[in-house]
């Protein structure tokens, strides 16, 4: 792999490769690496179809972007809807939280938009938007007047501690991206699980990921249980969950179960072969529409179920060497 051009920034995570059997065990790094993990999370679906050049692989959410892509603006409420679609609001950025890490993968400035009406009552509410193409309540079209400003002494000093994670730390991540603090027992623990009797065998690699290699990460772990493995060695995995380790089951916090959560049923017409193996398509409504579009701005980390790994992680073996501002 080509070295990383020295100006650009950089986090740094130590592999630990078995390289006669082609896999990544696991990897050891600081806080930087695990703050750029769990930023993940807060990324909304469109992003990161947006950042992975409409080839995320995550199902079928590549063809719903292009599908708010091809649409005109006449078919949407307003041309602001589909920009919000497209270019889902990130709320961590809006906490400062992901401005803050030391690798960013989604560098879009936020910009500002202001109606500039002298005489519009909306004025005196200091109304602003973040959206591009919102309408002011006056019926004129805000215009961008610059980038959302940043409060440098508090972002730096934020920084110097650590985003997500606390900075006096070091984690293991393992190749299915869950995290836990670094220790002897978990390490032993993980070179036992794969038969390694002397750690002198395995070779430990030091890269230097900057955002493009982090770009890769992110898609890795979208498309397969084996994201380091995948991205060293660069070549696709099948998903074997027999191949997975499971952190130990004390490394977690007991989390209690959402009891309250009643969905509402939704009706449409499907129009199926004779054989019932295929479904040609769908005649839906527009609440069916709406929801479909709106997966784009649910972020990661609300996907439990399917990116559970690194959830797990931050509600578990990480919990207690989280930041409490983050």
């Amino acid at each position: 792999m080509s070295e990383t051009k020295s100006e650009e920034p950089t986090v740094a995570v130590k592999l630990f490769v078995d390289k006669e059997r082609c896999k990544v065990l696991f990897a050891e790094s600081d806080n930087e690496f695990v703050d750029v993990l769990f930023g993940f999370l807060t990324l909304p679906l469109g992003t990161v179809v947006r950042l992975l050049g409409k080839h995320s692989q995550v199902g079928c959410l590549d063809e719903v972007y292009k599908s708010v892509e091809d649409l005109s603006t006449d078919y949407f409420q307003t041309k602001a809807c589909k920009t919000m679609l497209l270019e889902p609001f990130n709320s961590a950025v809006d906490d400062l939280c992901c401005d803050q890490l030391k690798v960013k993968i989604d560098t879009n400035p936020r910009a500002v938009y202001v109606c500039k009406d002298a005489n519009c009552g909306a004025n005196s509410d200091c109304a602003v938007t973040l959206v591009r193409g919102s309408i002011c309540k006056c019926g004129k079209v805000m215009e961008y007047i610059g980038e959302w400003p940043q409060d440098a002494d508090n972002t730096a000093a934020a920084g110097s501690n650590g985003v997500f994670v606390k900075e006096c730390f070091k984690f293991i991540i393992t190749d299915d991206l869950q995290v836990a603090p670094a220790s002897t027992s978990l390490m032993l623990s993980l070179l036992d699980k794969f038969g390694v009797r002397d750690p002198a065998f395995l070779e430990q690699k030091i890269l230097q990921l900057n955002a493009e290699k982090i770009s890769s990460v992110l898609k890795r772990s979208l498309t397969t249980r084996q994201a380091l493995t995948g991205y060293y060695f660069n070549a696709p995995y099948i998903d074997d969950d027999s191949s997975l380790y499971v952190l130990p089951e004390n490394l977690y916090s007991e989390q209690e179960a959402d009891v309250d959560n009643k969905l509402n049923n939704m009706k449409f017409k499907v129009l199926q072969t004779k054989n019932n193996l295929s479904l040609l398509y769908a005649d839906v409504g527009v609440d069916f529409i709406d929801l479909l579009f709106g997966l784009l701005s649910i972020p990661l980390g609300s996907i439990i179920r399917t990116y559970d790994s690194i959830y797990r992680s931050i509600d578990g073996s990480a919990k207690g060497y989280m930041n409490p501002d983050a």
